[in-house]
């Protein structure tokens, strides 16, 4: 049984890897569900669980956009100097939620994150994309506000803060997509170190399940980066925003119904 638990948790890993390395993201969008809707997981397990795994899965694909050069290291520094403050607070309230909020709170952020980016943008609709963001006073407080939401996001739903660190710098700073994902990577590693750091203090994560997500999440994080840097940065957008609205849909669909037969926390 635990054999079989360890393969499961590979091939999630693999699959998050994949998603991770091809939009930017930690992977955790498709790890808590995997770990919910596969392995029996309830969220407050599932999602610090996912978040350590996403150290390596987001580390593996950082490596290749960094060596692409399509990586923004100064606006990634002020995502994280946000996203670590979000991040432990965060892990510090995640156990005053319930389960039903929790999960209903991630799939709004899934929601809210697609409609942004589905909107259109004068500068990227025409190929005017930046390939960095111009650090402005105002330029900063946003990105530290992003980066506080998105490692409050990372701190209570186990995700590596993609989800909100892609959509800002893609449609409010009309950066380039593959850059946009590399910098959102490179903001999201050391955020999930924190949070995967608290979590692991508090005893809430599972090492070994983290530990074979990892295994899978590194090869697909290398064969996901290396997909979307060949493919257009509009095209990359829309996948991307799709791919929120499925996940949104099946977790809301799925693990309600789950959660209801499983009241408890806890796996």
């Amino acid at each position: 049984m635990n054999a079989r638990r360890y393969a499961v948790s590979a091939f999630v890993g693999l699959a998050a890897g994949i998603t991770g390395g091809l939009f930017g993201v930690g992977g955790g969008i498709v790890m808590v569900p995997g770990l919910v809707l596969l392995l029996g997981f309830l969220p407050h397990r599932a999602h610090p669980t996912s978040g350590a795994a996403i150290v390596v899965t987001a580390g593996a694909a950082l490596a290749r956009f960094a060596f692409d050069g399509s990586v923004d290291w100064p606006a990634g520094v002020w995502l994280f100097a946000g996203a670590g403050i979000g991040a432990l607070i965060g892990v510090r309230i995640i156990d005053r939620l319930s389960t039903e909020w929790l999960t209903r709170t991630f799939v709004l952020v899934l929601v809210v994150s697609a409609i942004r980016l589905l909107i259109p943008e004068n500068a990227s609709e025409s190929g005017g994309f930046a390939a960095s963001v111009d650090l402005t006073l105002g330029a900063i407080i946003g990105l530290l506000a992003a980066g506080t939401v998105a490692g409050l996001v990372a701190g209570l739903m186990g995700v590596g803060g993609g989800i909100v660190f892609v959509p800002a710098l893609a449609a409010f700073y009309s950066i380039d997509q593959h850059v946009a994902q590399g910098t959102s990577l490179a903001a999201m590693v050391p955020t999930t170190i924190v949070a995967a750091v608290a979590h692991g203090r508090a005893g809430r994560i599972d090492w070994r399940i983290a530990g074979a997500l990892g295994i899978g999440g590194i090869i697909g994080g290398l064969g996901g980066a290396e997909l979307a840097l060949t493919l257009d940065p509009l095209l990359l957008r829309r996948l991307f925003a799709s791919l929120l609205v499925v996940v949104a849909i099946r977790m809301s669909l799925q693990s309600k119904k789950r959660l209801r037969r499983s009241p408890a926390r806890g796996i």
